[in-house]
C-alpha cells in the first residue's frame, strides 16, 4: 500500500506559473517519511494534493494523477476521505470549527459518521493518547499554539484514518512537546499501522521517529530516501534545512543598550481563573535583541498581549516613558507586534501594498524602492501582485515580519517570527530584524522555541516558567 504521485503539474491560477511541474514520488505506508527542502519548493501544496483537498478547493491540476492505495483521493466524499487520510495543517486554527476542545472532537467524529454511542470513548481515548485530557472542557481560544497543535493531533487520531499527512507539526510547540508528539506519531504508526508523511524544515524532532528523509528541490523530489541521521550537517545546510544543534551564526559581541524602552513591574495576568503570570519584573533596552523562551502554554503570547493592550493585567507596564495602562492612546510608532498568526494583521489586497502602504510617509519613490528591497530580501517579490491570503503559511509569516519592520517603532514584539521557515529564510528574517535594531536603535523582543536561534542572535535570553520570568545567566548583556 502506497501514496503515489505521478507526473503532477499544479498551479494556483489558470494561466499562472506551476508550483509543481511533473512531480513524481511514491511513499510507502510501512515507513514514516519526512519530506524536507527549502521554503517555496511546493511541499505543502503536494501534501494538500495527496490529501484530496486540492484541486477540489482551489487550483488547477494540469496533468498527472495522485493515487492513495490505488484510488484518487479528490474523488472521495469528505467522510470517505477521512476514513483514508487525515491532515494536520501548519496553522491548526484553519481547521477548527467549534468553541471547545470537546465540541471540536465531537464535530469531527460526527462528520466521520461515527455512531453516537462510540463518540465519547473515541474522544476520550484520543485525548488520553495525546496527553491532553485536562484540556477537554477548555475553549480553543484560550489555548496556546502548541496546545492547539496537540488538539488537532487528537482530532486526527480520533478519526482513525489509514494515512496521516502533517504540515510542520512542530512549528508551534516547545522541544519537550515536540518530542512527545513525535513519540505518539511513532506509536500510531507501529501499533495501528498508520502511514505517515510529514513536511518539516527541522529534522531534530524526527531522529527517533522517522524511517526516511526525502528531499524536495526546485519542484522535484529526490527518488532516493535517506535514513534518518545519515545526512551530514553541511549537506543539510546547503539544502536550506535547519541543522539539529547548529547555530545559525557565530554570536557577535554584545550590543550596548541605550535607554530603557520597555519595563515590567510586578505584572500579573489571570485568564478566567487560571493564573498565567505572577509579579513579572524586567527591563528591555533600546538597541538590543531579547529572546523569550518557554514551554507551549507558559504565557509568552499572553505577555505580548498584555504589553499591546489586548490582555488585562495587574502591575505596571511602561514603554517610552508612558504607562500603558493609564494612557488610552499611545504615540504612533511606539509599539509594533508581529502576531503568531500573520493573517490577523493583513489589511491590504496585495503583498506589495502590505509593505508599500506603510512606507508612504517617506514619499512615493522611496516607498516603492524600499518596498521592492524588503520583498526581495524576503523572497516575496514574485508574489507582489497576489493577495496575502494566497501565500503559504511560511510566506505569510515572512510578509507579516516585513510589513511591521517597514514601520518605525520603538519596541518591536515578534511572536514566533521564524515559524515554519527553512534555514535560509530563518537567517534572512533575523538578520533583517537585527539590522532594524542596529540602524534604528529599536528594542526587539521575539519569542521562539528554537534555542539555537536565541543563542545565535539575542543579547539577552529570558525564560517563562511557572508564571515567572527569568533572565538567563550568561547571556550577552
Amino acid at each position: 500500500m502506497a501514496l503515489q504521485v505521478e507526473n503532477v503539474t499544479f498551479a494556483y491560477t489558470k494561466g499562472g506559473r506551476p508550483v509543481l511541474q511533473e512531480v513524481s514520488a511514491r511513499f510507502e505506508k510501512d515507513r514514516i517519511t519526512v519530506l524536507t527542502g527549502a521554503s517555496g519548493c511546493g511541499k505543502s501544496t503536494l501534501l494538500y494534493l495527496m490529501a484530496g483537498i486540492y484541486p477540489n478547493d482551489t487550483g488547477f491540476l494540469r496533468g498527472g494523477q495522485v493515487r492513495l492505495d490505488g484510488e484518487n483521493p479528490s474523488a472521495w466524499t469528505p467522510p470517505e476521505r477521512c476514513a483514508h487520510v487525515g491532515m494536520m495543517f501548519q496553522n491548526p486554527e484553519l481547521q477548527f470549527c467549534m468553541d471547545t476542545v470537546e465540541n471540536e472532537l465531537i464535530f469531527c467524529l460526527e462528520n466521520r459518521q461515527v455512531p453516537p454511542g462510540e463518540i465519547p470513548g473515541r474522544m476520550d481515548g484520543a485525548l488520553e493518547f495525546c496527553g491532553i485530557s485536562a484540556l477537554k472542557k477548555r475553549t480553543l481560544l484560550s489555548l496556546s499554539g502548541g496546545e492547539r497543535q496537540k488538539v488537532m493531533l487528537a482530532c486526527v487520531t480520533a478519526l482513525q484514518s489509514q494515512w496521516l499527512l502533517l504540515d510542520e507539526p512542530f512549528a508551534n510547540v516547545d522541544e519537550k512537546s515536540a518530542a512527545e508528539i513525535a513519540g505518539k506519531l511513532r506509536r500510531l504508526h507501529k501499533e495501528r499501522g498508520v502511514g505517515i508523511v510529514a513536511v518539516d524544515h527541522r529534522l531534530d524532532h524526527w531522529l527517533a521517529a522517522a524511517d526516511e528523509i526525502r528531499v524536495m528541490e526546485e519542484g522535484k523530489i529526490d527518488p532516493q530516501g535517506y535514513p534518518v541521521g545519515s545526512l551530514s550537517p553541511d549537506w543539510l545546510e546547503k539544502k536550506g534545512i535547519v541543522v539539529p544543534g547548529r547555530l545559525y551564526r557565530e554570536p557577535l559581541l554584545p550590543r550596548k543598550g541605550g535607554e530603557i524602552a520597555l519595563s515590567l513591574r510586578d505584572v500579573s495576568i489571570t485568564l478566567g481563573e487560571k493564573p498565567i503570570a505572577r509579579e513579572l519584573s524586567a527591563r528591555f533596552a533600546c538597541g538590543q535583541v531579547h529572546a523569550l523562551l518557554g514551554e507551549s502554554g507558559c504565557g509568552k503570547s499572553t505577555l505580548f498581549g498584555a504589553i499591546t493592550g489586548t490582555v488585562p493585567y495587574g502591575g505596571e507596564i511602561c514603554a517610552g516613558g508612558y504607562s500603558l495602562k493609564k494612557r488610552r492612546r499611545l504615540p504612533v510608532g511606539l509599539l509594533g507586534l508581529v502576531t503568531q498568526n500573520p493573517q490577523d494583521q493583513f489589511v491590504f489586497d496585495t503583498v506589495y501594498d502590505e509593505v508599500y502602504k506603510s512606507l508612504l510617509a517617506k514619499g512615493e519613490q522611496q516607498a516603492a524602492e524600499t518596498a521592492q528591497r524588503i520583498l526581495r530580501e524576503n523572497q516575496l517579490w514574485r508574489y507582489r501582485e497576489l493577495s496575502p491570503y494566497m501565500l503559504s503559511q511560511g510566506q505569510q509569516r515572512r510578509l507579516g515580519v516585513a510589513a511591521l519592520t517597514a514601520y518605525d517603532c520603538r519596541v518591536l514584539l515578534c511572536d514566533e517570527p521564524t515559524y515554519a521557515q527553512d534555514r535560509r529564510n530563518t537567517i534572512a528574517i533575523l538578520e533583517g530584524l537585527v539590522r532594524q535594531v542596529e540602524e534604528k536603535g529599536l528594542c526587539l523582543i521575539f519569542s521562539t522555541h528554537d534555542r539555537m536561534l536565541a543563542e545565535s542572535y539575542a543579547d539577552q535570553i529570558w525564560h517563562m516558567e511557572g508564571g515567572k520570568l527569568y533572565a538567563q545567566t550568561g547571556s550577552r548583556v
